[in-house]
């Protein structure tokens, strides 16, 4: 999976970059974890525990990840709310929800978040 990671020396910050379709990943990454390698940690250690045939999901504040036989897919919880008055939208309004989600496969996810968390501070 293509990535770059940058720190802001005059903000202090630091910035995941993913490919436009891994966006909510992105996000998830970005905004479900406190920007230290160690907050990563529970969840690394999760999803390297995973077989072949495994499910697992991590809720998050507004990101879900779910796991399931090696596929990964990271969603905004509001891709799975339906809203009773979607009915009366027109189909130009309704939401996109490319941006939303993103699917991955496992061993890519372990690979990005360990080398995320050496680029982190401890």
């Amino acid at each position: 999976m293509e990535h770059d990671f940058i720190y802001l020396p005059d903000s202090r910050r630091y910035l995941l970059k993913l490919a436009p379709e891994q966006h909510a990943l992105q996000c998830f990454l970005l905004e479900e974890f406190t920007l230290r390698a160690a907050s990563y940690q529970p969840l690394l250690d999760a999803l390297q525990q995973l077989g072949l045939y495994s499910e697992y999901q991590f809720d998050g504040r507004e990101y879900s990840l779910q796991v399931e036989r090696m596929e990964v897919r990271v969603f905004h919880q509001s891709c799975d709310q339906q809203h009773a008055d979607d009915q009366f939208l027109e189909a130009e309004l309704s939401t996109d929800d490319a941006n939303l989600q993103s699917e991955c496969g496992l061993e890519d996810l372990i690979q990005l978040l360990q080398a995320w968390q050496q680029f982190l501070p401890a």
